[in-house]
């Protein structure tokens, strides 16, 4: 019999606030929210006050953000609160407030849990915010608020919260998304090798809810190992045959909105888990019988209304951390020194046909739709070295195929950036780019940064660099070579001026194992060497430091 691990609004409240005993409410906020769109935040809590009356929520948005309208969703029944206008002397401010009355002790008997579920519209900004507090009124006092310990959406004003909203525009870097609509479905067989841990990693926005989006088949017995829905409540559901879920978080999806799945499965663990835009969801021991080469990824719509969408469906086999997966999601070129992408679907009809041509997949009544996923080009590398009377600013990287052409942007102190330089792409991965600029004395702080203008007319900037008087970096440290290495490298270094220097190395856990020099050198070139006998396989990281600077790169230790 399956055990069915629903996330029950009371389960939910328990498990969020087990943490800080004076929480009384937990909010989940899209992290992926297009311009112009709408969206959905959920406020969860309860009457923790017997003597409170009804609940008084105070909500002021910013100009750039509308409230469509908020509902209260219980177990039985789902209403829109009217809202009031109503001035507040103590900020000065037109707050609109939601009463939500308790007198109906069928909805909030025994301190019943529920849902306020927020309606948001941006208006034409980057970003807004919403601020809002709570009051709990009994005869008339205030007997309790809302609490809640996040820092992420703490104010400096007692009682009182500010959610922040930061929005995407579409790139074209996204082309394509598969649909699919009710009998719709899409079969991925896990037949491909992998070391120690495969990622399955996709994208996903749902429209209908209340069912099952993915299947986990084993496919020699034809069971359901495991179910990925979205229940009534809009809440992410996991439903597992027979296995012990040991860890389970709550989490709520907006529909409209494209969340990021990643789902590893660890062979030397034997561990499954399940993580939903980098917040790891569940952890599940797998039993001895089953094999991860016999499972198949069914995505379904079993509704018969609705749709939900997939893009940038990938299988990475993973030698690096968790977090190569998360510093890559919102690109469709993976890059990564150790992980590698063994199968990848962006969902064009081409490539679709061309994979079932191949039996690495199977699918049904799929529709193609133009994909609005938050899928962005790669911005350049941008690094610089420090010569006698100019800076050389040198970059590479980033999505090279789709560029037109950089532009080199340079700010002196609080001043607007200025193009100092304009340079055609070559589209050449290895490629590397420099263009110099003047020194001048005089000034105390320059800024750099390279503005990569691709093909179809976006723009993406690197990060930026600082230069100056006081701020120069005053080495630069090369790649090791060999990389990868085995047992031993050569680390290598240009020091500008005089100083005292430390090379260190360490491992990903941050943890010492090697310390190569500590002490005065005089400015010039060096090269120092690692030997990584006695060390197990890996990536490592090697530190230069000095008074005024410190610069690590990372190596790979392959035996």
């Amino acid at each position: 019999m399956f055990k069915l691990i629903n996330i029950l609004l009371s389960f939910l409240l328990f498990f969020a606030f087990e943490a800080n005993a004076q929480d009384n409410f937990r909010v989940f906020i899209p992290e992926h929210i297009p311009s112009n769109g709408s969206f959905e935040v959920s406020i969860i809590t309860s009457n923790k006050f017997p003597e409170a009356d009804r609940l008084d929520i105070y909500f002021l948005p910013d100009f750039s953000l509308n409230i469509n309208k908020l509902e209260l969703w219980t177990p039985d029944i789902r209403f829109q609160i009217p809202a009031k206008t109503e001035f507040i002397t103590e900020y000065s401010e037109n707050y609109q407030k939601f009463t939500i009355d308790f007198s109906d002790t069928t909805l909030f008997a025994d301190e019943a849990y529920f849902q306020l579920v927020l309606s948001l519209k941006p208006i034409s900004s980057n970003s807004s915010s919403l601020k809002f507090y709570g009051e709990f009124i009994g005869e008339g006092k205030i007997v309790g608020h809302l609490a809640n310990s996040e820092n992420k959406i703490s104010s400096n004003i007692t009682n009182q919260f500010n959610l922040s909203f930061n929005y995407y525009e579409k790139y074209l870097t996204a082309e394509s998304a598969a649909s699919l609509s009710q009998n719709s479905y899409l079969n991925l067989p896990l037949i491909y090798n992998f070391d120690e841990v495969l990622a399955v990693e996709f994208w996903l926005k749902a429209k209908n809810f209340n069912s099952t989006f993915l299947k986990i088949i084993n496919w020699e017995t034809n069971w359901v190992e495991y179910y990925l829905s979205i229940n009534e409540n809009q809440m992410l559901v996991i439903n597992s045959k027979d296995n012990d879920l040991f860890q389970i978080k709550p989490f709520f999806i907006s529909p409209n909105i494209w969340y990021h799945f990643n789902i590893n499965l660890d062979k030397r663990n034997n561990e499954l888990t399940f993580h939903c835009n980098e917040e790891e969801l569940a952890r599940i021991k797998i039993n001895n019988y089953l094999d991860f080469d016999n499972l198949v990824l069914h995505f379904q719509n079993d509704m018969p209304t609705g749709e939900f969408s997939l893009e940038q469906l990938r299988l990475v086999n993973l030698n690096d951390s968790f977090t190569s997966i998360n510093r890559n999601r919102n690109y469709p070129d993976y890059s990564d020194d150790s992980s590698n992408v063994i199968f990848q679907m962006n969902f064009s009809e081409t490539e679709l046909r061309a994979l079932l041509n191949q039996k690495s997949i199977s699918y049904e009544r799929i529709r193609f739709v133009k994909s609005d996923a938050p899928l962005f080009p790669r911005a350049p590398e941008i690094s610089f070295k420090l010569m006698n009377n100019f800076y050389e600013i040198e970059w590479n990287g980033g999505s090279y195929r789709d560029v037109d052409h950089y532009a080199l942007e340079r700010a002196i102190g609080n001043g607007d950036f200025i193009e100092a330089g304009k340079v055609a792409a070559e589209n050449v991965e290895e490629k590397i780019y420099s263009m110099l600029s003047e020194k001048n004395e005089q000034i105390e702080i320059v800024y750099f940064r390279v503005k990569q203008v691709n093909k179809d007319g976006s723009v993406v900037y690197s990060d930026v660099v600082k230069v100056g008087q006081g701020v120069v970096e005053d080495l630069i440290v090369g790649q090791n070579y060999p990389n990868p290495f085995n047992p031993t490298t050569l680390i290598e270094f240009e020091l500008f001026q005089d100083s005292d220097v430390e090379i260190k190395v360490y491992d990903l856990a941050g943890k010492e194992v090697a310390l190569l020099h500590s002490g005065f050198l005089s400015s010039g070139v060096y090269q120092f060497k690692f030997d990584a006998t006695g060390l197990t396989s890996g990536i490592y990281l090697y530190q230069i430091t000095t008074p005024l600077s410190s610069q690590t790169k990372k190596m790979i230790f392959a035996k």
